[in-house]
């Protein structure tokens, strides 16, 4: 099995190297709080616009707007920037608390379409931020044609339930539109006093060899002075060769921004992978 594995990522390089095959920039970005504040500061704003351009499709968490105003100008402003390559698909508000938060997809409209939504509905309160999951279809030449993308927000003190319940979820999108190819990301809080060493062998997104998890564990997707690989990419379906294919994304060192100008724009690094 090994050998074949190696075999498909031997292949799947020479393809790419020959540009046999297409490839998407997928992305995962926890903006943090973002709403009319932080979009009322330009030059926060110029960075957010910069670093999605760079995706092809980005999720979007932690939209805190109770007038749902803020993500549509962020839309339009990278639209301006890009040259309206970008739709968007945009979850319900959903949370516990009065403090609701939304996902949103940012896709190229030229390179993906929608081909269905759904917030998953928990039968037993398992999640602080239901998961939303939209399937996409490939208008591009790539390895799957159709797949669903499953967006987490993780409640921090109740991560450990909450990855291990995204097993659930991925079944539940694959029933629903039957395909078994999936991409599972976000915040998933899936590192340090959250998720410890001795966590793993409860979380079964983890042990089950339908998934695998790009982000290594010692990766550091946080601005600040902690080393937490906070943020994942886990697939199911996909070949994406190994852990060293998820990426992070240091927009402070890329941009040359001071330590608060960072944590302006967000708490946490965006997370990507290349999907071929």
């Amino acid at each position: 099995m090994k050998l074949l594995h190696s075999a498909l990522t031997v292949v799947t390089v020479i393809a790419v190297i020959c540009n046999v095959v297409d490839s998407a920039k997928i992305c995962a970005f926890n903006i943090q709080v973002l709403g009319k504040t932080k979009m009322g500061k330009p030059e926060v704003v110029e960075v957010l616009t910069k670093i999605i351009k760079r995706y092809d499709m980005v999720l979007i968490q932690e939209i805190r707007d109770a007038d749902q105003v803020a993500i549509y100008q962020l839309l339009d402003e990278v639209n301006s920037a890009s040259g309206n390559q970008y739709a968007m698909a945009l979850g319900p508000r959903v949370g516990r608390t009065s403090s609701k938060e939304q996902y949103a997809y940012f896709y190229k409209h030229s390179e993906f379409q929608v081909e269905g939504s759904f917030t998953y509905v928990e039968p037993n309160d398992e999640f602080e931020r239901e998961p939303y999951v939209v399937n996409f279809k490939s208008l591009k030449s790539l390895s799957v044609s159709d797949f669903t993308v499953i967006g987490l927000h993780a409640k921090p003190d109740d991560a450990v339930n909450e990855i291990d319940s995204l097993t659930a979820v991925y079944e539940e999108a694959a029933n629903k539109y039957g395909t078994d190819a999936s991409i599972i990301m976000g915040d998933l809080n899936a590192d340090c006093s959250y998720v410890g060493q001795n966590d793993w062998d409860d979380i079964s997104l983890w042990k089950d060899n339908r998934f695998d998890w790009l982000i290594s564990d010692n990766a550091d997707t946080t601005v600040s002075s902690t080393n937490c690989a906070y943020d994942r990419i886990v697939l199911a379906g996909i070949d994406a060769g190994d852990r060293s294919s998820g990426f992070v994304f240091n927009f402070q060192s890329y941009y040359g921004l001071t330590q608060e100008e960072a944590k302006d724009v967000s708490d946490h690094y965006p997370v990507y992978f290349d999907l071929y």
